[in-house]
């Protein structure tokens, strides 16, 4: 049975608490999800009901296998404007609330995105602001001081004041997210689902993830240790 509280949160736009910073930290601590929806007009997860199922399958799959104490994070982003994505939702994995459970309710509510877009419950945006909406979140999480999977549903077509990556000519600056004084921690992996939907021809998905790549883990200095595009699955 669905989660009601993680539906009804976003039916009736219920926010819950962003979590304190995490401690510095410590072997085998748990881990942290942090799925983020893209509500911009140019990604296809806000009016094809299909394409938001074969998404809230394929994170449901993630969510399954998460270990007792595991948190999932739920927010949308798009323009950059946080009276324009309120929401927020945060569970965590327990003996109570077990990861099937979780899974179900986030599934639910992927599947869900184009419905309550159309119905006015969400609202979809001009602008995909994804660097920036990274940099809010790995402050929130504490900089990655836990293990933290970035999971986003988007197309990855930043169109923001940082890049406009419809065109193939520009790229993503070369920014670290984590503050310049502590870069001790990188964030376990970021993952694009639905990266180059709407590009027709296969090599501008491929130069848009390779763009992707290079950003978020080639090299030493970069913020992730790992970055997973998919266009499909």
């Amino acid at each position: 049975m669905p989660n009601r509280l993680a539906v009804c949160a976003v039916v009736f736009g219920i926010m819950s608490v962003l979590p304190a910073a995490a401690p510095a930290q410590q072997a085998g601590a748990a881990p942290r999800l942090v799925i983020g929806l893209d509500l911009s007009v140019s990604n296809p997860l806000v009016e094809d009901p299909a394409f938001a199922l074969k998404l809230a399958e394929r994170v449901a799959d993630e969510i399954q296998d998460l270990p007792v104490r595991s948190k999932v994070m739920i927010r949308t982003f798009g323009d950059n404007d946080a009276t324009a994505n309120t929401l927020q939702i945060d569970e965590v994995i327990s003996a109570r609330n077990k990861p099937e459970a979780v899974a179900e309710s986030v599934g639910v509510l992927i599947a869900q995105i184009p419905s309550l877009v159309e119905n006015g419950k969400l609202e979809a945006q001009q602008n995909t602001n994804i660097l920036a909406f990274l940099q809010t979140m790995v402050d929130a999480v504490g900089e990655c001081q836990t293990p933290t999977t970035f999971i986003l549903l988007s197309d990855g077509l930043e169109d923001s004041e940082y890049a406009r990556l419809a065109d193939p000519g520009q790229t993503l600056p070369s920014v670290d997210m984590r503050p310049p004084n502590d870069r001790r921690y990188k964030c376990d992996a970021l993952k694009i689902l639905g990266l180059g939907q709407g590009l027709q021809k296969f090599e501008d998905i491929e130069h848009l993830r390779a763009r992707w790549e290079t950003w978020a883990a080639t090299g030493s200095d970069r913020p992730f240790k790992t970055f997973v595009g998919l266009s499909d699955w």
